[in-house]
């Protein structure tokens, strides 16, 4: 496959000789194919992000209606209401841990990790 006398982005020959067909048409199909390379890739990019998005909206949904499956005194022995729900599946409801000793005194944690969440 020819391909231009010049590597410039727009082709412009850098000697001004005027370019063949051949090699017009073999410049023009390889940027054709780099486009539509990189076009494909940024939208597959894009697509697995979406599906990401879907996965983790899917997996705070469920965690959600687990929840809210459970009465209230359940609810409370975890130490949530029924209106913190959907704050503790998004990991934004942070509880302190009772101290067994001195090692764990102070430490937080999380009532759902943020992968699961």
């Amino acid at each position: 496959m020819q391909t231009l006398r010049t590597e410039t982005v727009y082709a412009f020959p850098a000697n001004l000789a005027p370019l063949s067909p051949a090699e017009i048409e073999a410049y023009a199909r390889r940027v054709r194919a780099e486009t539509l390379a990189r076009l494909i890739a940024a939208g597959w990019t894009r697509l697995t992000a979406i599906a990401g998005r879907f996965g983790t909206y899917l997996a705070q949904r469920r965690a959600i209606d687990e929840l809210s499956a459970l009465d209230d005194q359940m609810l409370r022995d975890i130490g949530l209401s029924r209106s913190e729900i959907p704050a503790a599946v998004a990991g934004l409801i942070e509880r302190p841990i009772l101290a067994v000793n001195e090692n764990q005194a102070g430490k937080v944690t999380r009532l759902v990790p943020r992968e699961a969440a």
